[in-house]
């Protein structure tokens, strides 16, 4: 994730300095930048290229200058307030979608404040669609009826919920269990049900809601002779950073250097994963500004890194990355997503 805080005082500022410092030591976290005034030409200039915006000032300031610049909250970043006095951290702007909710507990975790919360599904103990899509990262396919679904789990009506197998992890989860009727299909994809009775002939048809899994990749790298245990840790590990389970990862990948290293090639086997190899030339030829370069592995193998690039290569096109890479006792992991559904 991209973090961008702006501050208009001394001490805001100061407040700031001490956040990023923090965040900047979060592998989710891949880049956090300052800003001090000049709220309108910064917001007008810069408001899209970030995933999440902490103000530090009134709350009022942020909503007369937002108004102008948001378009959907499909699309439109995540925006925090935090209060000076650092009490308080408002999620004001694309709380489910966009993260704003799960930023600010995130946030206030950080500065010791509370946080602000105002989405109605969320104050009655709930799990929102657009939050589950946000969580486990699903494209929503009828976005025009996430507003539907929610009044429904707001009003404290249990809508039925498809699953595929795979994310039968879901049936764990507390607030998914009080939103939702849940049924196991053979779909690689979920569906909300939601029923509309037709007045003219009093029969009930279905409508629904479909969410496609984006495809994710963790990426693999490690020193020679890695053990089963070490890989399985380290995986394991990078994915309690995002809040997954192991079953939602797609695939492991590593490079064509590594492909005989037996740690990695069993993991995969018991996980029951793809494991995909990924040749020096493609890693040498990926350009993407988010991935961290290595001396070390250049040196050795004339790449600039393995656990990034074969994650974002493997993930497709216009993935991002969502784990920097992560060392754990040995074995590096990167986690990618794709910017699209599975085919």
């Amino acid at each position: 994730m991209k973090f961008a805080i702006i501050s208009v005082t001394e001490q805001g500022s100061a407040i700031a300095s001490e956040m990023a410092q923090v965040l900047k030591n979060d592998p989710t976290v891949l880049k956090v930048d300052l800003f001090h005034k000049n709220v309108k030409d910064t917001l007008d200039t810069f408001f899209n290229d970030y995933d999440c915006w902490i103000a530090i000032m009134a709350s009022g300031i942020m909503v007369r200058l937002l108004c102008p610049i948001i378009k959907s909250k499909l699309t439109d970043p995540a925006v925090l307030v935090v209060s000076e006095n650092r009490k308080h951290v408002i999620s004001l702007l694309s709380g489910h979608l966009g993260g704003a909710n799960h930023f600010s507990i995130k946030i206030a975790g950080l500065i010791g404040a509370v946080p602000v919360i105002t989405t109605a599904t969320d104050l009655k103990g709930k799990m929102g669609i657009d939050t589950l899509a946000y969580q486990y990262w699903l494209r929503v396919e009828q976005p025009h009826l996430i507003k539907e679904v929610n009044q429904l789990i707001a009003d404290d009506v249990k809508v039925q919920l498809n699953i595929p197998k795979r994310f039968q992890f879901l049936s764990n989860h507390p607030l998914i269990n009080r939103s939702y009727h849940i049924q196991t299909w053979n779909e690689s994809f979920l569906r909300v049900y939601l029923i509309d009775k037709l007045s003219s002939s009093g029969m009930e048809t279905n409508h629904y809601l479909d969410l496609y899994p984006k495809r994710i990749v963790a990426g693999l790298g490690s020193k020679k002779g890695v053990t089963d245990d070490q890989v399985f840790f380290a995986i394991r590990s990078a994915l309690q950073h995002l809040h997954l389970p192991l079953e939602r990862l797609d695939s492991l990948a590593t490079a064509e250097v590594k492909k005989d290293e037996g740690g990695i090639i069993n993991v995969a086997s018991q996980l029951k994963l793809p494991l995909e190899i990924v040749s020096l030339d493609e890693i040498a030829e990926l350009e993407d500004g988010n991935c961290t370069p290595s001396k070390l592995v250049q040196r050795e193998f004339g790449v600039p890194g393995i656990s990034e690039p074969v994650a974002l290569i493997q993930a497709g096109k216009q993935s991002r990355l969502i784990l920097r890479k992560t060392a754990y006792n040995g074995v590096t992991v990167a986690i990618a997503v794709s910017t699209d559904k599975i085919d």
